[in-house]
């Protein structure tokens, strides 16, 4: 299956060696565990118990940076050594791609955001509706739906009370073709788990402390968010879209949350400016920077739910795992010894479905809202004695900042490590590419292929280098 032409060595190492990252013993991967149960996951998969996005994200995860995607070849100009490096898989359950991912998703954002205090909000939903939206992967669109609505009504508190009759059942996004409203940015970002890896879906948003008139062309602050209406809003727009979305099946449980959460559902909106209704008076600063709290809620947007350095080991011959969480309520420790057919479970929930969009867009920050966006970068160049950031400007902005993140400065900045400088100190040039997947009709079918192959080939070496868990 491999082309005979890459039948040569290399100072790296020989290319048939399918998996040329290397191992160091005292680190588990996940990827270890998912190889030592794949006949598992594949019975369980052609049983027909797996979503097409689960064993199409893993087996992409098995085949990163391995010769079977291909690769790029440079060369020293001076004393002609050589290197290779092997093409990434870009899945959603890959670890080293996520992080890459995540970092280039999270300078757009920083670049993207505006000069502005924004307010870091969290909406969670009761423990009785969470099982819709495992089974029913297509609802969690609601959530970010509500979410919106949500924010939106806060924004325009009076156009809400005198229109909600006419505008709450028009459409899943209020006011959206209202022309005198208020105008606010948010970016929500979608998490499904906690720190247990358990299924909590729940939506984390940035939004501005501020208001933009579209009709005055004026912005104004906007710092006081009522965490009563927040609860009670969001409590309402959720159940009134699911009840939309499910029909009258969903009816007897939204009367069974009605009276169990009378209160509305918690939404954590932890402030940085006076709101006497709740601190009476006391000001709390939590200003952390628009870049520090992208960071954290892009931080699982593109990867798995748990980092590989949780996991503190793994027993091949009793194939258990032990990792551990630090408890949010208190932050203690707390260690988990389970299955590896448990851990792999509560990990491969979380994998989103194809397409489905982990971070989306609101009010002027939305694309169709742009023209919005550059009236508010005027405004606050008014005020502030800055300099106007067009379109244009910002675009080069984004583009420069995510080279940063291009895969040999993302390995200096985590490894310390310059993979294009030759042991001599001048810097390879590139020379030639293999690509594989160039021509293939049938992805799905050549992965399969590499896949078998790969078994193959760990079950007839059975070396620590490929058998990692066994060592």
């Amino acid at each position: 299956m491999i082309d005979m032409v890459l039948h040569r060595d290399y100072p790296e190492g020989n290319v048939l060696n399918c998996d040329n990252r290397p191992y160091s013993p005292e680190k588990v991967k996940i990827t270890d565990i998912i190889w030592n149960n794949y006949d598992w996951l594949d019975s369980l998969n052609k049983a027909g118990y797996l979503r097409k996005a689960i064993m199409e994200n893993i087996d992409k995860t098995l085949l990163c940076n391995t010769i079977y995607l291909g690769y790029d070849a440079f060369e020293c100009p001076n004393c002609h050594n050589g290197n290779l490096l092997y093409r990434h898989c870009h899945s959603r359950f890959c670890n080293s791609c996520g992080v890459k991912e995540q970092k280039m998703v999270a300078a757009r954002v920083s670049e993207m955001a505006i000069d502005a205090s924004h307010r870091h909000i969290v909406f969670t939903i009761p423990k009785e509706l969470r099982n819709y939206f495992r089974i029913d992967r297509k609802a969690l669109d609601l959530l970010f739906i509500a979410a919106r609505n949500t924010i939106c009504c806060i924004f325009n508190e009076k156009i809400y009370r005198k229109a909600k009759k006419k505008y709450i059942n028009d459409s899943y996004y209020l006011y959206r073709h209202f022309r005198h409203k208020n105008e606010f940015g948010m970016i929500a970002c979608l998490h499904t788990f906690g720190r247990d890896l358990k299924w909590n879906p729940h939506i984390h948003a940035l939004v501005p402390e501020m208001i933009y008139d579209p009709e005055n062309n004026t912005i104004k602050p906007f710092s006081h968010f009522d965490f009563k209406k927040l609860r009670l809003t969001f409590q309402y727009e959720l159940l009134r879209l699911m009840t939309e979305y499910f029909g009258d099946r969903f009816k007897p449980t939204k009367n069974n949350i009605y009276r169990n959460h009378g209160k509305g559902f918690y939404v954590y909106a932890k402030y940085n400016s006076y709101d006497l209704s709740e601190t009476e008076g006391k000001k709390i600063d939590n200003i952390k920077g628009v870049k520090q709290k992208v960071n954290y809620i892009m931080r699982y947007a593109s990867r798995p739910a748990m980092a590989e350095s949780r996991i503190v080991s793994y027993d091949k011959n009793t194939n258990t795992v032990h990792w551990f969480y630090n408890r949010h309520e208190d932050d203690v420790r707390v260690d988990v010894n389970e299955s590896a057919h448990d851990f792999i479970k509560r990990l491969i929930v979380h994998i989103p479905d194809d397409e489905f969009r982990m971070i989306r867009y609101y009010g002027f920050y939305d694309n169709r809202k742009r023209s919005s966006l550059d009236s508010i970068y005027k405004l606050l160049a008014q005020k502030k004695q800055k300099d106007y950031i067009s379109v244009k400007k910002r675009v080069q902005l984004v583009k420069i900042h995510s080279r940063r993140y291009h895969i040999r400065t993302f390995i200096m900045d985590s490894y310390n490590r310059d993979i294009m400088r030759c042991p001599c100190g001048a810097i390879m040039v590139y020379v030639d590419s293999y690509d594989p997947l160039k021509g293939v009709k049938n992805h799905e079918r050549y992965r399969k292929e590499c896949i078998d192959e790969m078994r193959e080939m760990r079950s007839r070496r059975g070396s620590p280098r490929m058998d990692p868990a066994g060592a």
